[in-house]
């Protein structure tokens, strides 16, 4: 609670001056869980000069601003070692979630939030913690948390500076990934794991197979929905598809800098990862139960 409180106020009073216009266009990852998106974060965090919210950051996550301004923990950041576990990274130089950061802004349950359900004081509040991230960093902030795939309304509404990745898989890949990863955490199939988009309690009713596929769908149609009601124009968003980048990461990471140089966003390019990455093709959970989502999906 101390953290969340007076490190926020601390973040107020340190950086005091509000832009009308942020200098530097926040960046926020959208997508699925277990859609690549972390492997994506950390090549492109190692390719582009950018600032983002790191695990060191978030030990102090009511003030993440001031850790980058006094701190600079990123200085002598090495390459990272692309290795998560459910989205979570280790290591004080890794990209965060922070969880706990964006919670000083929006609910936790349930996840889904539109424009009309937030509170404008606290939205006001995340533009200026946004904006003084970036004026610490003195560049472009990238965000690495995919539940902003539900609070695109606000988002889009509160910092119409933002541009967005939207990560993409092949969903009977993706929905196998939920699968292992609800019986790593779980034990069984059967129970619901992570991002639940609004019509969740419905999708929790159909049979294991077509939840996940469901999850992910509803997901998708959810930031496609919300990115066009917000009026985000289509040269903000960027399409990251995970095959294609494990294939050739180089060739998307020139692509992402063309969309960057497109919208007016200075990021330079300060590393070179790795050309490719292995994806697995192996089948790790129930044979028939990966059939029948195959089934379903109509990949079969």
């Amino acid at each position: 609670m101390g953290n969340r409180y007076f490190g926020g106020v601390a973040e107020r009073l340190f950086f005091t001056q509000s832009e009308s216009q942020l200098r530097y266009a926040p960046i926020f990852v959208l997508g699925a869980p277990r859609s690549g998106s972390t492997l994506a974060i950390q090549v492109i965090t190692d390719a582009f000069d950018v600032g983002y919210i790191s695990n060191r950051h978030c030990t102090w996550f009511g003030a993440p601003a001031i850790v980058e301004h006094w701190l600079r923990p990123l200085a002598k950041k090495p390459d990272s070692d692309y290795k998560s576990e459910h989205g979570e990274t280790r290591g004080d130089y890794a990209p965060a979630e922070c969880g706990d950061w964006w919670y000083r802004f929006f609910r936790s349950r349930p996840p889904y939030v539109t424009l009309k359900e937030t509170d404008p004081k606290r939205m006001r509040e995340f533009r200026h913690s946004v904006g003084t991230l970036a004026k610490a960093f003195g560049k472009p902030v990238l965000f690495k948390n995919l539940y902003a795939s539900l609070r695109i309304q606000a988002i889009a509404h509160y910092i119409p500076e933002s541009l967005f990745i939207i990560v993409h898989r092949d969903e009977v890949d993706n929905a196998h990934s939920l699968l292992e990863a609800r019986m790593k955490v779980h034990g069984k199939y059967d129970t619901w794991w992570s991002m639940e988009p609004p019509q969740a309690e419905k999708l929790k009713a159909l049979p294991v197979h077509e939840q996940v596929i469901e999850q992910i769908r509803h997901i998708h149609t959810t930031i496609s929905q919300d990115l066009k009601n917000a009026s985000v124009s289509t040269e903000r968003v960027f399409n990251l598809h995970y095959e294609a980048f494990c294939e050739d990461t180089h060739a998307i990471l020139d692509a992402l800098g063309t969309f960057f140089d497109a919208n007016n966003c200075q990021v330079n390019r300060i590393g070179t990862p790795p050309r490719q990455f292995v994806r697995r093709t192996d089948i790790r959970i129930d044979q028939e139960l990966y059939e029948k989502m195959r089934n379903y999906a109509g990949d079969i």
